[in-house]
Order: structure tokens, then sequence, then C-alpha cells
């Protein structure tokens, strides 16, 4: 068993070594004119994904921002007309597939060949342990940073305007508010949805106002103060996240209590000396 265990391992690391051959030869091949360029895209892409599973994976709440933000970023390459003939989003979606791969498995030792894999610790507020310390500080700060830069290149390659910086420096202090100061869980929850649809909204706006940086500024600003928001970054608490948590205790099951018919049968049952007879040897 061990052995067929370990011959599927190595088959499934072979196969992801492939895959990520693959991927990087369709990338040599659709940037070959400009492959210097592209390859600094690639190559961050590959970074991103990689770390996303290894380092980011530790905090729940860096991992949910800066899993839908890789996705943005695509889009925002798609946008940025002065870079079209690098081929800038297709090196990065090849980029995060060969990342991912790399970072999502096991290279060596005896888990070669599983994948990587976060599991909750401990038992606190919730049922889970909400650990903090510099690590995790670090990880939140890092992301945020990454993403308010990711805006403020927009505001500055798109045609900045004061109302893009508005747009950019208030997305950043409502995101950090809506963490900061949350009224409840359920209200949080459903003001996150503002995002996506305040996204949406933006781009006719843009598209008539020629600031195509305005849906790009606010999501960013908004995914980078909710990091900023959403974590202690002083004193005894540094690098804890801030109530509430989407995460709940599981509730024990009650059981049922039995008639007491039921219970002094059963007492007698047992009390009761047996009234059977010797057995016959």
């Amino acid at each position: 068993m061990k052995t067929k265990k370990k011959n599927g391992r190595q088959g499934e690391l072979i196969a992801n070594v492939l895959v990520a051959a693959m991927m990087t030869a369709v990338f040599v091949a659709m940037a070959w004119e400009s492959l210097p360029a592209a390859s600094v895209i690639f190559a961050v892409a590959a970074g991103y994904a990689f770390l996303m599973f290894r380092v980011v994976a530790h905090s729940g709440r860096a991992a949910a921002v800066m899993f839908p933000a890789m996705f943005l970023i695509f889009y925002s390459l798609t946008y940025v007309d002065d870079y079209q003939w690098i081929a800038a989003p297709g090196s990065w979606f090849l980029g995060l597939i060969v990342g991912g791969i790399a970072g999502i498995n096991r290279w060596s030792g005896k888990s070669a060949g599983t994948k990587v894999s976060r599991k909750p610790t401990g038992a606190g507020e919730g049922g889970l342990e909400f650990p903090g310390g510099l690590r995790l500080a670090i990880i939140n700060a890092s992301c945020a940073v990454i993403l308010l830069a990711a805006g403020i290149a927009h505001l500055v390659l798109q045609k900045p305007t004061a109302s893009v910086g508005a747009v950019f420096a208030g997305a950043t202090l409502g995101g950090w508010a809506l963490f900061r100061f949350p009224l409840s869980l359920k209200i949080r929850n459903l003001l996150l949805w503002v995002i996506p649809v305040e996204f949406i909204l933006l781009f006719p706006l843009a598209e008539n106002t020629s600031q195509t940086a305005l849906p790009f500024v606010w999501a960013y600003g908004v995914l980078g103060g909710i990091l900023l928001g959403g974590r202690y970054w002083s004193g005894p608490r540094l690098g804890e996240p801030r109530p509430p948590f989407n995460v709940r205790a599981k509730t024990q099951r009650k059981r049922k209590r039995k008639p007491r018919t039921q219970q002094n049968q059963n007492k007698n049952s047992k009390t009761s000396p047996s009234t059977r007879g010797p057995v016959p040897k």
C-alpha cells in the first residue's frame, strides 16, 4: 500500500511538472517578441501565486482579500493601454498557474506529492483560535501595501485627476472603517456587497468621463483598507484580527432525554438480582 501511494504521489508530481513546463512554453511562444518585459510580469505572477499558498494562507482575511485581487490585477492589465504590446494579461495568467502549481504542492521530504493545507489551531473565541503576532502583522501589512501600490499605479498611469484621487482615498478610508468599526457581522457582510456593485457601476462613469482608473482605484483602495482596519497593529494583541468573525463554534447536539418511566425501568433492571437458575455444566 505504501509503495502504491508513493508511486501515485510521484505520478502527480511528474504531471504537475509537465503542466508547469507546458504553461511556461506557452508563455515563451506567446510573448516572444516582448519576452524580457513580459518575463517580469510572469515572474511576479508566479511569485504572487506561490506566496498565496505558502505564506498568505496563514492569515484567513489576507487570503480572502488577495485571492480575488489576483483576478482584479489580471483585469487591470487589460486596461493599461500603453502596455498592451507586452502581452501583460496572458503573462500574468500563465504565471499564476505556474506559481500555483509550485505553491500548492510539496516537492521534498516524506510528504512530497501531497497538497499544502492550513488547518485552524486551538480553541478560543467562536470555537477557533485567532492568533496574532508579528508574522501575521507583516503578512497583512505587506498585502495592504501591494494593493494600495496597485491603486496608486492606476492613478499615475491612467490620467491622474483630483476626482480619481478622491475616490481612491475615500475607498481606502471606507474599507478601513468597515472593519475597524463594524456595526454587526450581518451589516458588515451586507455592506461588502457594495464593493463589486460599485466596481461595476463606476465603469460607465469612467468611460463617459475618460477616467478609466475609477473602478480600479475604488477596488484596490477598499481591499487595502479592509486589511488595514481589520487587524490590531500595536499592543499585546499585535497581529490579531478584529472581531466579529465569520467562523462560528460548532453547536453541540442536545441529547434526547429518555422518559422517566424508561429510566426507572433501566435502573430496576440493573439493580434487580438475576432470576435465572444456575447454568448446567
